[in-house]
């Protein structure tokens, strides 16, 4: 594969704009059933935000701590992620390090590790809350049941499956409008349970009583049910999978080549105009880019209907992060350090989301790779990673207000490592505008849209368009944010592309190549 600034055809069977992860896993499962790709980056970097990046001695990760669906297929739990890189034949490329307990949570007087499996997570909780036990286990078995039939259900609907829907799909068709709050309020009466079975809500960006229950389930039990883990030597080399994938089969890369308009004709695409005023043909263009800059900047408006540019409009997107990059001296091993940690001073999580949405954070994340992998820093030395949810605009320029979130995060990290300022070897901020600028998401969104319940799964921009030959794959279009549900969105678009009517038809053809 060529690392171009300028394309060397002027033709294309697919081009895709944007190289993050549910753009590269469309691209390179449609080079692989025999189309002629292109994909053009803005960056100088593949991945969007599961690129890493190198800081004097140290290999950072920019945004993707986790990951799930990485057993081996042919095990019981296999899942997407292994099932995917072995159908691209770059599954050597990748050596993933199992995270157990895959997180860590923390609120005062109470700190819970919570393991992998579906009753060692259930055995873990009820550990501090025995009574809670059948409320629990119920609750646990519901989001199981929800999981299972998100997996099953096909990614295009017939007449036939709207019908069948409530037979076929029970859990789904009942839980889709609730939310996280909402389900937990049926199932349990302590409030602490609650606060602490809904620590990875930072994860998907809204808090309890906003954040979709569908869109919940499937995350937690990605990692229960089907393993957490890190990929060796950063989430870089999870990136540089595809792009081999993509150069074994014929695919082409741009890089620092930003799209300035998708070409249109009548109701059609037909290609893309770059900023160096080439003109690449393609009959089918999918963008990978935020949905608002792709039709107000890249298609214009004038070629949508207005009820589309209207529903557009009234979508929500995701907060954005404050991250501080941190290496450090400290044995944080010794001080009960975990891969992923969740630090919260308050039990009440609808309190915390009130702040950050106020510019004063109340809980962080924190993430040690080290731990599992020493390789991403000098000997005796760890990467400690901070984050914390943050609105993009907090009413002064972030050029300003950067060196003091930086010490507010320092601050809150102090509580759990003491002395870990005095220990400081490497620091560097991220702020919204820094998210911004890098991934071209407008606001700094890092998950696309909200995972609301009214902004997931078939409420989200679909893969398809108004425009013949224009599809979205990523965190703006369906699922949703997060790196499993991105990679998904790129199965799904290739799918769509090639006309299967279900994803695994689609993939029967890849293995068979019946293409």
């Amino acid at each position: 594969m060529s690392i171009r600034k300028e394309s060397r055809e002027e033709a294309y069977d697919v081009i895709v704009v944007g190289s993050g992860m549910g753009g590269l896993s469309a691209a390179a499962l449609l080079a692989k059933a025999g189309r002629k790709v292109l994909v053009v980056e803005r960056h100088d970097r593949l991945g969007g935000y599961a690129q890493a990046f190198h800081r004097k001695k140290y290999l950072f990760d920019a945004a993707v701590h986790l990951i799930g669906g990485c057993e081996p297929t042919g095990s019981e739990t296999g899942g997407l992620i292994d099932g995917l890189l072995r159908l691209l034949g770059v599954r050597d490329r990748c050596t993933f390090l199992r995270v157990n307990p895959f997180y860590t949570a923390v609120f005062p007087g109470f700190r819970l590790h919570a393991p992998l499996g579906l009753e060692e997570f259930l055995h873990a909780h009820l550990q501090h809350f025995p009574k809670e036990e059948k409320g629990f286990r119920q609750l646990l078995q519901r989001c199981a049941q929800l999981n299972q039939e998100i997996r099953q259900f096909p990614s295009e609907l017939s007449f036939w499956d709207v019908v069948r829907m409530p037979k076929r799909f029970p859990r789904l068709f009942k839980d889709h409008q609730a939310t996280l709050g909402e389900v937990m309020d049926e199932h349990l009466t302590d409030p602490r349970l609650k606060a602490a079975f809904a620590t990875l809500w930072p994860y998907l960006g809204l808090p309890p009583s906003r954040l979709s229950f569908l869109y919940w389930s499937a995350m937690l039990m990605s990692f229960i049910e089907e393993g957490a883990f890190y990929c060796q030597g950063s989430f870089q080399e999870f990136v540089n999978a595809f792009v081999e994938a993509l150069r074994q089969n014929g695919g082409e890369l741009l890089l620092r080549s930003r799209v300035r308009r998708i070409l249109v004709k009548g109701r059609q695409v037909t290609g893309v105009l770059l900023e160096n005023g080439q003109r690449i043909h393609a009959p089918v263009v999918i963008s990978n880019a935020d949905a608002r800059q792709t039709f107000e900047e890249l298609v214009g408006v004038e070629h949508l209907p207005g009820r589309f540019v209207k529903t557009l409009g009234r979508m929500k997107p995701s907060l954005s992060a404050f991250v501080v990059y941190l290496a450090t001296d400290l044995d944080v091993r010794q001080m009960d350090a975990s891969h992923e940690m969740l630090l919260y001073r308050s039990w009440d999580h609808e309190e915390t989301h009130r702040k950050i949405l106020e510019g004063k954070p109340l809980g962080i994340g924190i993430s040690v790779p080290t731990l599992i992998d020493p390789s991403l820093a000098p000997p005796g030395e760890h990467l400690v990673i901070v984050t914390t949810l943050i609105p993009y605009g907090i009413g002064a320029s972030w050029r300003r207000e950067k060196a003091r979130y930086a010490e507010m995060l320092l601050d809150e990290l102090e509580a759990v490592f003491p002395g870990f300022r005095d220990h400081i070897t490497f620091a560097e901020g991220a702020s919204p505008r820094t998210m911004e600028r890098y991934t071209l998401n407008l606001t700094g969104a890092i998950y696309g849209w909200e995972v609301s319940p009214d902004q997931v799964g078939r409420k989200r921009l679909p893969h398809h368009t108004p425009l013949r030959g224009l599809y979205l794959s990523g965190h703006w279009t369906e699922p949703g944010g997060g790196i499993y549900a991105v990679l998904m969105s790129g199965l799904q678009t290739a799918q769509i592309v090639l006309g299967y009517p279900t994803v695994g038809k689609f993939l029967e053809a890849l293995h068979t190549r019946d293409l």
